[in-house]
C-alpha cells in the first residue's frame, strides 16, 4: 500500500531495493559522527532541520475594525537548517492595554487552537494607546532539541526568557546554559551584522553619486534587499549580499573610469 501510494503521489515507480534497518542504521551512524565532529565526513555536508513550526498566536483586525484572536504566526518554519534564531515584532492592540500573552505554539495549522502548546509568557508593558507599545519575540532552536523564546520589551529593554527542553531532564541546567550561551551569536537581526551594514552603507554612497537609471537601480536592489533581510534567512541573505557587491562593484569602476 505505501509503496502504491508514493508511486501514485511522485508519478514513478517506488525504489524498495534498499533494507529499511540499513538506511535506519547508516542514518543514525552519520548524524553520530558528524555531531562527534569525526574527520571522515570533512567533505559531507549534512543540516539538521526544525521538523515542525514553532510560533505563537496573534490578534487579526477583521473587517469590522475588531480583532480576532487565536491566529497563529509562524517564527520558525518547520524544514529551517538549524541552529536558528528568529525574532518578531509585535504591537499591544487595545488602549492601556498592560500585558502581552505570548504563547509558544508547535504545528502548522493557520489557528492556533490546532497547534500544539508548549508554553506562554505574560510580558508587562506600560500602558499607551494602541499600537505604541512593542515587544520583540526571539526563538532561538538548536540541534538539541532546545527551543529559548526571549522577549524584549522596546520601550524598556527588558528581557523575559524560558527554556522548552524536546527531552525534557536530560541535561542539567549548566549544560542548556551553555548551549544556550553558544548560540549567541546568531541573536542579533540580519540587518545589524556588519557585513550587511557595510553592503548597505555602500549602496547609499553611489546612490548619492550616481544619476537617472542607475539611481532607480540601485535603490530598487537596496529595497530588495532590505525586504530579503527581513525574512531572516541566512543563506538567502549572503547569495543576495554576494550579488549586490558584485553589481556596486561594477557602478564603482565605471564611475573611476
Amino acid at each position: 500500500m505505501i509503496r502504491q501510494f508514493v508511486s501514485k503521489l511522485f508519478g514513478r515507480l517506488a525504489f524498495v531495493n534498499i533494507n529499511p534497518d540499513q538506511v535506519v542504521a547508516v542514518g543514525a551512524s552519520v548524524q553520530a559522527a558528524l555531531k562527534g565532529k569525526n574527520a571522515a565526513f570533512k567533505e559531507i555536508i549534512l543540516t539538521d532541520v526544525c521538523p515542525y513550526t514553532l510560533g505563537t498566536t496573534v490578534s487579526v483586525k477583521k473587517a469590522y475594525g475588531y480583532y480576532e484572536t487565536g491566529h497563529f504566526l509562524p517564527i520558525i518554519e518547520r524544514n529551517t537548517t538549524i541552529p536558528v534564531s528568529r525574532m518578531e515584532s509585535l504591537n499591544t492592540i487595545y488602549e492601556n492595554q498592560k500585558v502581552i500573552n505570548i504563547e509558544i505554539l508547535q504545528g502548522e495549522s493557520r489557528l492556533s487552537k490546532d497547534n500544539i502548546y508548549l508554553g506562554e509568557l505574560n510580558i508587562q508593558v506600560p500602558p499607551c494607546p494602541a499600537g505604541e507599545q512593542a515587544v520583540d519575540v526571539r526563538y532561538t532552536y538548536d540541534i538539541n532539541g532546545i527551543l529559548e523564546v526571549e522577549v524584549t520589551v522596546v520601550a524598556t529593554g527588558k528581557k523575559t526568557s524560558v527554556i522548552i527542553e524536546k527531552n525534557a531532564g536530560t541535561m542539567t541546567k549548566e549544560e542548556i546554559a551553555q548551549h544556550v550561551e553558544a548560540l549567541s551569536y546568531l541573536k542579533i537581526h540580519p540587518r545589524e551584522d556588519h557585513k550587511n551594514m557595510l553592503v548597505i552603507a555602500r549602496g547609499e554612497r553611489l546612490f548619492q553619486q550616481s544619476l537617472g537609471l542607475d539611481r532607480h537601480r540601485i535603490a530598487e536592489l537596496l529595497k530588495d534587499f532590505e525586504d530579503v533581510l527581513e525574512k531572516q534567512n541566512l543563506k538567502e541573505i549572503e547569495e543576495y549580499r554576494k550579488k549586490l557587491k558584485e553589481i556596486f562593484r561594477t557602478i564603482d569602476d565605471r564611475e573611476d573610469f
